[in-house]
């Protein structure tokens, strides 16, 4: 007979945690609502803020963990500045503690690796080391930057402890591609109706407007950034197309499909379109052994035509800088593309001020104190070499680079049956491509917002190549059981002729 426990655990004892959590939910929910409603009459934005934030927090707290992260990657490209840093920072850190705490108390499972450790423990060490070169008047913007990336490693682990299945895979890209649907409409109405862009301020939509015409920035506020992004969601989308069986469902990818794409040829941005062409192609070699090409060729010519019609409505009827008209411009200065040969030699000279160590976790930009203009280097290598040295430029590439290699192999390993699971490993094999290719022309940690959507992508990639080589382990050890017992079989039959 057990014994009776007393005191406060007493109280609660014998009762579950469910309805514990959904008493807590309610009770919340009503002092949410008797606040709000008092708002409503006299509102005032900083309690409607707190409020929200606490109901944010609570429901962080209750909710599984899975539908926490999935909210946490959903906002991820509209992040709102506060005085502590933007809220995707907040939430980053909230949702990670709240894991710690969960999984301390057993309701989470016990923490995995990524095999990616000890250059990632190099690189925020390298971080740390390089605010000995911080000015007093950029310290305040090197505290931020470096926030942000221990946010982004935070977001890095959440993914990876999430996705244990293949269901966790299309779960988390699930999450992602619904996040992409809500960019994608802000950004059509950005392109189609841009006076009424302006009335969504609180996005911080922001495209680029010059001589050659506008290009779509969206809730990025960075064209080149925001061409990125979608060069990364076409193969997904065109992966979801191939692998779905059911022909419905096929008509949902596809409207998503011609529209990123139509967005791409209206951030008239040269790299990613280039790196797009360059993911795909080996996209198409790594899965050239369990691609139906009677099923993907329909889907390239489908793509082609949108892509052809978009660029004649675009040309007709906004104004949109020409795509094509940028790449027959292209000129090659001191084998370096013209608009990327000056910004890369003035970064290169500011990294040989102190290429050991670098000068912080911070990028200036605008006009310095020597009255030199002073511009992003547009170079992932450039970039962090200014802040972390040359040494810390070569390290941060280690992290991406082993998780192509097990990509790669994943792939290779995978790659032998026509499933919405072999697809997808293949395919965010080449969304990595995609992104190596287009960051020698530009920085994803320019911004909050792509810098923790990346270390999502680069999770999801990890996690999914593990998950793989696994199941292709098992798969490997069944087999050679089943032919050493075919073998001892045939051994005992012939010993007993």
């Amino acid at each position: 007979m057990r014994r009776a426990k007393s005191g406060i655990t007493g109280l609660f004892y014998g009762i579950r945690p469910e309805l514990i959590a959904a008493v807590a939910a309610l009770l919340v929910a009503a002092i949410v609502g008797y606040v709000l409603a008092g708002q409503i009459i006299a509102p005032k934005p900083r309690v409607i803020k707190a409020i929200m934030g606490l109901s944010v927090l609570v429901a962080a707290f209750i909710l599984p963990n899975r539908y926490a992260i999935a909210f946490l990657l959903f906002v991820i490209p509209f992040p709102q500045n506060t005085t502590i840093g933007s809220t995707t920072v907040i939430f980053a850190y909230i949702i990670f503690s709240f894991w710690l705490v969960k999984m301390a108390l057993g309701y989470e499972r016990r923490p995995v690796l990524s095999g990616l450790e000890w250059p990632l423990i190099i690189i925020v060490l390298l971080y740390i080391l390089s605010f000995v070169k911080v000015l007093p008047e950029h310290e305040r913007y090197a505290i931020a930057s470096f926030r942000t990336l221990i946010s982004s490693l935070l977001i890095f682990y959440l993914v990876l402890n999430l996705i244990r299945t293949k269901k966790d895979i299309q779960f988390v890209l699930n999450a992602l591609i619904a996040s992409f649907a809500v960019v994608a409409f802000v950004a059509m109405i950005e392109l189609w109706a841009p006076g009424y862009a302006k009335h969504l301020g609180f996005l911080h939509i922001k495209g680029g407007t010059g001589m050659e015409g506008v290009r779509l920035g969206s809730v990025f506020g960075d064209y080149e950034m925001f061409a990125e992004y979608l060069a990364i969601f076409i193969p997904i989308l065109l992966v979801r197309i191939v692998s779905e069986k059911i022909f419905l469902r096929q008509i949902i990818w596809f409207p998503l499909m011609a529209g990123a794409i139509m967005l791409l040829i209206g951030t008239a941005t040269r790299g990613a379109f280039l790196s797009l062409i360059v993911g795909m192609i080996y996209l198409t070699w790594i899965s050239r052994r369990i691609l139906n090409f009677q099923k993907f060729l329909p889907v390239i010519i489908i793509a082609a035509v949108a892509f052809y019609i978009s660029s004649i409505l675009l040309s007709q009827f906004t104004d949109s800088a020409s795509l094509f008209a940028r790449l027959g411009k292209t000129k090659i200065v001191g084998g370096m593309p013209d608009t990327r040969a000056r910004v890369w030699a003035e970064s290169w000279e500011l990294v040989k001020e102190s290429p050991w160590i670098g000068h912080g976790p911070w990028y200036p930009t605008g006009v310095d104190e020597r009255n030199v203009r002073q511009s992003f280097p547009h170079n992932l290598f450039l970039f962090t070499a200014y802040c972390i040295g040359v040494p810390g430029a070569v390290i941060f590439l280690v992290p991406f680079i082993m998780a192509l290699r097990r990509s790669y192999l994943a792939a290779k390993r995978f790659a032998v049956e026509r499933s919405e699971f072999a697809f997808t490993v293949v395919i965010l094999s080449s969304t990595l491509v995609i992104f190596l290719v287009d960051e020698i022309k530009i920085c994803f940690l320019r911004y909050d917002q792509t810098q923790h959507f990346t270390w999502t992508m680069l999770a999801l990639l990890t996690a999914s190549s593990r998950i793989a080589i696994q199941i292709a382990d098992e798969r490997d050890r069944a087999r050679s059981v089943a032919r050493m017992k075919a073998i001892e079989e045939g051994n005992g039959a012939s010993d007993h002729e």
